[in-house]
Formats: structure tokens, C-alpha cells, sequence
């Protein structure tokens, strides 16, 4: 058996599975086309099998997009900081009689960007600055591409106009042609995420409890209570579970989507909501999209982002490198404050435009299915851990086998759940397999079946009698007959999915917005009232036209909130994005467009993608293009004109030599240390062995 073991060990998976999704995608169509002839049986079960899937995930949809509505009302409403100070039996959030203070956390933001226009970088700055605890708990990293002429200049400014805004402001410069990397997100993040802990206090070998990481695009807005509401679930964890935990939110693209194809809008709104279909509390895989968050100390453990041409869609091969490294234990937390997200935008204006815009989607949307390749390296993944337990590398986990009270587990004689690997499975067949054969094999039996029932009859007794003289198998009219009925029924998710993804869309782009906007008129109005008439006796006082309220900003306010939430009191949330589009009864019509976008942006990029692994697996990454934004200022948000920039390196040879830090960060205090030392006091020293763990260092 050990034998046969190695044997297999030696087998060149990665190159085999890579192509298995498109080698599926080849013996799919002659399947659909002769199948009913010579394997009637097999083709209409696996019929019914392919609409029982998509039954299943549009009633996972629906559900998700419920859970989504609430609970984003919800965290909204939610002071983290006090739910905090309940759960821990503290007074605030710099209470030390907890092991992590709320207040003690870091939060490294890595902004990565190539050949972005200023306007995107100072929009999504400008709303990372108005935030709670920007001064005090934010690190901002702009993850440079040293092949964009010109990207330290850059930095230079962007540092310089933000320097007093975060705790840290700072960049780096991803080299060209490292050895084994492609060029795109994952090898960017890879590079920053590595520089960023070395430049912390902890370094590459030491504990970074306070420290959580959040990757996100350069045009995506967090609202405040994204990052208290992640601090909130990671200091309220245990030690152990810290360690592990990921931070995945909701997704909406509410700025631009009124300025692009409907096609395009329709299919964002779509991979929103299946983002979303995955976040429910209960589900047991959770995976991120685009932007979301990552514990310090496990980016660390798993050596970073992986940046090879199987890591292009960095945000699931992430969760699946973690989820992997950890036997199936990776913590990922829901979080319902979304992500605001720009679709992409063409170039040009009419027409012209309007096939730009398309053509820009598909290329994303190619990106996007790309990132098939995750199949293939999650089978291997599998595969490995059963026949070399030991050819992969996982993370040493201290007590893995036994509970906090000293009792071994039954299930620790397992390496994985059964049952989590059938839903990872699962989850992966369903994001890079279901819809591209769904598809076809719908159309194929539509085309060739004749089905009295069915409107192209006609033309399948036609195509039918090429392949037989035989009636349709009874087991292949059974399935298709099923199959529709399936299919009629699937309407009743999607109008709750619909219903509740518009209501989610209003209240995160508008509603919460608009409270917070008519609960600061309040507090001004109480303000200058109070102001006024404390002064009677010393004569009158100017009231700044910024604290009047319109008529007009009154009506238009009024039209958003909805009456059941007009009494709601929202938290301080930031500032808001520039764009905005709204959504009204007419844009219910996007909807109907389904079939059509769905056939351009994702089957056709399925297939696309697919069939190219059959040949490689590297993709000339694209930037997708942004909505043009109202120009900052060259003043606007600087605080010190006079602080000089650094000089700076146009490579960064090594780990040792990566920063140009602002001359005013020496003002900040640094605090590092003692916040490790002071979160590891009286705990356990958590689920890593940090002691056996072999990192190799980036050169």
C-alpha cells in the first residue's frame, strides 16, 4: 500500500487537474448530443442532477439575500464597541483586563494598483480617512507595481496628502520577473502582505495577535463599521481561534451601475448575490470575493498569498490555501457591512462606448473564470492529503487533537470532515462547472429532442431523426419533463432573491447614508439652537449655511428612508462614496435580461477560460477600467505642505529595504511591542507552533 502511495505521490497532478474542467467542458457536448441515444439512463440523470443544483443554489441565493437584508440593517445599528465591552465584562475599549483591547488592533490595509487614475486612489483614501479610528488604528499600504512608470511619484503624493489622516501611510513596490510569479493581484498583495509584517514590530518570526490584514481594490469603499465590526469578532475570539480566522463581506456595486450596459449591471448584481449566497452564519464554507480580511498571524503561517498562474483569482485560492493549511479549521467570519464596489466601465460614448463597456466585462468576466484553476488545485490539495499526508505542507497546530479541557477528540483521528469536503466540493463545481454545462445541455436537448411538449419540436424531430428511428427513451422524457417543471419552480426563490437583493441595494447605497445624513443635520440643528440661545444676551450669531437643511435635501432625504426606518438610528459610518445610482421600479426590468448576460459573462468565459487550461494556465492580466470621479485637489487633504517626500528606489531588492516611510510617522506613537506582548498575557500562546513552522523568505 505505501508503495502504491508513492507511486501516486510522483503522479503530475497539477498539470492534469488544471485541465480537468475543460476536459469535462469537451465530453460534455458529444454526452448531451448522443447520450439519449446510447446512455438514456445516465443522461437523464445527470439532467436532473444539473437543475436539482441549480434549484438548490437559487434557494441558497434566496436565503443568503434575506440573511444579507438583515443583517446589514443590523450591523448598522450595531455599536460595536459597546457589544464589545458587554461581551468582555470591560468598560471601553482600552480596557487591559481583557487579553487584545478593542482598541489595540491594527488594521493593515493593502490598497493594490496598477496605472490607476488619482481620483479612483484619493475617493477610496478620502473614505478610508473618515473613519473612526483611521489616526489610530489604520495602516495604509499602496501596493505599487514597480513596472507603472512613475508609481513612487505616485506614493509620494498620495503619502503626502494623507500623512496626517492614518496611523501609517506607506508603499511598496513589486519588482518585475520574480521567479515563478505572474503579474496581477495575487503577486502584488503576496509582496506588500510579506513587507508589511516584516516592517511590523514582530518582523517575519515573531506574533502579530493585533494585526489583521484587509486586501481590497483600489476603487472599493468600506463603510466604518466594517473594520469595528471585524475588530469586534476577532477580540472577542479566543486566542486560538484568532490565529485562524478570515474576514469575508457582502458585496454591492451601487456608484456606477446606472452608467453601464444593463447586461453588465445585471451580471454584477448576480455575482453579488452569489457572493453573498455563501455568508450565511451556518454555511460551513465561506469564501471572500475581491476584498475581505485575514488575521496577521495566519497570512503569516501560510506564507502570504500564493503568486503563480494558479493564484490569479487571489481571493478564493487564498481561502483555499488557508482552509487547506489548516485541515479544514479556517475561521471565516461574515460580515454584512458590504463592500461598494464600481462595475467596470468602457471607453467612449455612445455606441461605441456602449461595445467597449462589454467587451471590458467579458475580459473580467474571463479573469473571473479563470480562476477555475482553483478546482483543479483543491482536487490536488485533496487528493494529496490522502494518499502523502505529508507532501503538502499544513500549519502546526498546538493541541489539534484535543479539547480545552484535555479530552481527546473521536473526530481528531480525522484529518478532514467528510462532509466539509463534499461542500467545498461542491461549492467549486458550482462556481466553475454547473451554469457552462446547465447551459448547454439545455439547449442541445431543446434542439435535438422531440418533445411534444416542447416549442422547437419541429425542429428537434427533425435533428432526432439523424441520430435514431427510436422514440425518445421513456427515462430521457421523464428527466426533461422533471427538468422543466424544476425550472418553472425555481421562479419562487428568485422573486424572493430579487425582492430582497433590492431592498439590500437601497439600504446599503442609500438608506443608512441618508439617516446618517439626517441624524448630523440633527445634531447641528441642536447645536446652533443651543449656540443661539446661549449667545441672546451677546447679540446674534451666524449660523453656517452647511448646517441648513434645504427644503429639497429634506424631500429627497424623506424619499430614500423608508417610513419602517425612519425612526432607525444608525452609527457613525464615514464618508460616503461620490457615486450613487439608485434604483427604481423601472430597473426591475434588468432582471429578464438574465439569460443573455448570463450566457455572455459566464458561459462563453467558461468555456473560453477552460478550454485555453487545456493548453496553459497563464492570462495576460487586464486592468479593468474605472468610473472617471470628480478630481481631488493638489491641496485638498494635505496638512503639511512642507513635509518633504523621501527619496525613493525604483526596486526593491530584497525584504529587508522595502518602505518609504513619511517623516511625519515619527511623530506617531509605536505601540507595537507592547501590544503583543500585552495580548498574549495570561493566554494559551494559540494554535500555531510557531516554533516548527519553515517559512521561506521572499527575495
Amino acid at each position: 500500500m505505501s508503495a502504491v502511495r508513492e507511486y501516486l505521490a510522483q503522479v503530475p497532478w497539477k498539470p492534469i487537474l488544471q485541465r480537468l474542467p475543460g476536459t469535462l467542458l469537451l465530453c460534455m457536448l458529444p454526452f448531451a448530443i448522443f447520450g439519449p441515444v446510447y446512455a438514456p439512463t445516465m443522461f437523464g440523470l445527470y439532467y436532473i442532477l444539473l437543475h436539482s443544483a441549480f434549484m438548490l443554489n437559487n434557494v441558497r441565493s434566496a436565503y443568503g439575500m434575506y440573511i444579507a437584508y438583515t443583517n446589514a440593517k443590523l450591523y448598522s445599528l450595531t455599536d460595536w464597541v459597546a457589544k464589545y465591552c458587554e461581551a468582555t465584562n470591560t468598560v471601553d475599549g482600552n480596557d487591559a483586563r481583557h487579553d487584545l483591547p478593542f482598541e489595540q488592533i491594527t488594521h493593515v490595509i493593502i490598497l493594490p494598483n496598477y496605472k490607476e487614475e488619482m481620483d479612483t486612489l484619493c475617493e477610496t483614501l478620502d473614505v478610508l480617512a473618515s473613519h473612526e479610528r483611521a489616526v489610530t488604528s489604520y495602516k495604509i499600504c499602496l501596493a505599487m507595481e514597480e513596472s507603472e512608470q512613475g508609481a513612487p511619484d505616485k506614493a509620494g503624493v498620495l503619502m503626502k496628502l494623507y500623512a496626517e489622516s492614518f496611523y501609517e501611510i506607506t508603499y511598496t513596490l513589486h519588482p518585475v520577473g520574480r521567479p515563478g510569479e505572474i503579474r496581477g493581484k495575487s503577486s502584488n498583495v503576496a509582496w506588500a502582505a510579506s513587507q508589511m509584517a516584516l516592517r511590523s514590530g514582530g518582523g517575519l518570526a515573531g506574533r502579530h495577535e493585533h494585526e489583521i490584514i484587509t486586501v481590497m481594490d483600489a476603487d472599493t469603499c468600506f463603510a466604518s463599521d466594517y473594520f469595528s465590526a471585524v475588530t469586534y469578532h476577532y477580540t472577542t475570539a479566543s486566542p486560538e481561534q484568532r490565529r485562524i480566522m478570515m474576514f469575508a463581506p457582502c458585496t454591492v456595486f451601487d456608484r456606477n451601475s446606472n452608467n453601464v450596459p444593463v447586461f453588465v449591471r445585471v451580471t454584477d448584481m448576480f455575482w453579488s448575490i452569489g457572493v453573498i449566497s455563501n455568508l450565511y452564519p451556518s454555511s460551513s464554507v465561506k469564501i471572500p470575493c475581491s476584498a475581505y480580511s485575514v488575521s496577521m498571524d495566519l497570512a503569516q503561517a501560510v506564507n502570504f498569498w500564493d503568486a503563480g498562474p494558479e493564484a490569479i483569482g487571489e481571493d478564493m485560492h487564498m481561502y483555499l490555501k488557508c482552509f487547506f493549511a489548516t485541515e479544514g479549521r479556517v475561521i471565516v467570519k461574515s460580515i454584512f457591512s458590504p463592500a461598494s464596489g464600481c462595475n467596470v466601465e468602457g471607453s467612449g460614448s455612445g455606441l461605441s462606448g456602449w461595445v467597449s463597456g462589454m467587451n471590458a466585462r467579458y475580459d473580467q468576466a474571463k479573469r473571473h473564470l479563470w480562476g477555475s484553476l482553483d478546482t483543479g488545485y483543491s482536487l490536488r490539495r485533496i487528493l494529496m492529503s490522502f494518499i502523502a499526508p505529508n507532501y503538502e505542507a499544513t500549519i502546526p497546530l498546538k493541541n489539534h487533537s484535543r479539547t480545552k479541557y484535555g479530552k481527546e477528540e473521536i473526530s481528531s483521528k480525522l484529518r478532514y470532515s467528510p462532509f466539509l469536503i463534499l461542500e467545498l466540493v461542491h461549492r467549486l463545481l458550482e462556481s466553475h462547472i454547473l451554469m457552462g454545462h446547465l447551459f448547454c445541455m439545455i439547449i442541445i436537448s431543446a434542439i435535438i429532442l422531440p418533445i411534444r411538449s416542447s416549442f422547437s419540436y419541429p425542429i428537434a424531430t427533425y435533428f432526432w431523426g439523424y441520430l435514431s428511428n427510436e422514440p425518445v427513451h421513456p427515462y430521457v422524457e421523464a428527466a426533461l419533463n422533471i427538468s422543466f417543471w424544476i425550472r418553472m419552480s425555481i421562479v419562487i426563490p428568485n422573486v424572493i432573491m430579487i425582492w430582497y437583493y433590492e431592498k439590500y441595494h437601497q439600504w446599503c447605497g442609500f438608506e443608512r447614508w441618508a439617516l446618517q445624513e439626517q441624524q448630523v443635520a440633527e445634531q447641528q440643528a441642536l447645536a446652533a439652537s443651543a449656540q443661539t440661545l446661549s449667545s441672546v444676551v451677546s447679540g446674534p450669531v451666524r449660523i453656517d449655511s452647511a448646517l441648513d437643511l434645504s427644503a429639497e435635501s429634506k424631500k429627497r432625504e424623506a424619499a430614500v428612508i423608508a417610513p419602517s426606518h425612519a425612526h432607525l438610528r444608525v452609527q457613525y459610518l464615514g464618508k460616503r462614496p461620490q457615486l450613487a445610482s439608485a434604483r427604481s421600479s423601472r430597473h426591475l426590468a434588468d432582471w429578464f435580461t438574465i439569460p443573455v448576460a448570463g450566457f455572455l459573462f459566464y458561459v462563453m468565459p467558461q468555456f473560453h477560460a477552460q478550454i485555453t487550461h487545456l493548453f496553459t494556465d497563464r492570462l495576460d492580466y487586464k486592468v479593468a477600467a474605472k468610473p472617471q470621479l470628480n478630481p481631488k485637489p493638489a491641496t485638498s487633504g494635505a496638512q503639511n505642505d512642507s513635509v518633504p517626500l523621501l527619496s525613493t528606489s525604483g526596486r526593491a531588492p530584497d525584504m529587508k529595504s522595502p518602505f518609504v516611510m513619511h517623516p511625519s510617522l515619527l511623530h506617531h506613537k509605536q505601540f507595537d511591542d507592547a501590544r503583543s506582548v500585552a495580548s498574549s498575557k495570561g493566554a494559551d500562546s494559540g494554535f500555531f507552533d510557531f516554533s516548527t513552522i519553515e517559512r521561506t523568505e521572499v527575495v
